[in-house]
């Protein structure tokens, strides 16, 4: 009685096939995944950190602006907590400052008697 083998040649080709056939679905489904995140599905708020101090050795105290309101928050490993929310701005939220001149810097370190 003879048997036929088990690992074909054509066997072996289905199966890889049907493995890169999986692997191609799973890469496609996380690049697609990766490209509607960053679009951002839903509207988002802006959310910036304006400032924040530490008040104890793992605790700090955070202010938050987020959505035209300003959010204090108390932090600590494990927690969150909403200390008070601002209805309005508590601080005025400043802007980047602008760069300095560079030439005027390098006049000012130069000393006034150098001829170079």
């Amino acid at each position: 009685m003879s048997s036929a083998p088990l690992f074909t040649a054509g066997y072996l080709f289905q199966v890889l096939g049907s493995l890169l056939l999986v692997f191609a679905c799973i890469v496609g489904l996380m690049y697609l995944l990766r490209r509607v995140t960053r679009l951002g599905g839903s509207g988002e708020v802006p959310l910036r950190v304006l400032g924040s101090a530490s008040v104890g050795n793992r605790e700090r105290v955070v202010l938050l602006s987020a959505g035209g309101e300003h959010i204090l928050l108390g932090v600590a490993p494990g927690s969150v907590r909403t200390l008070h929310v601002f209805p309005e701005p508590v601080v005025a939220e400043q802007t980047a400052p602008a760069p300095a001149d560079f030439s005027r810097i390098l006049q000012a370190l130069r000393a006034p008697g150098s001829g170079r």
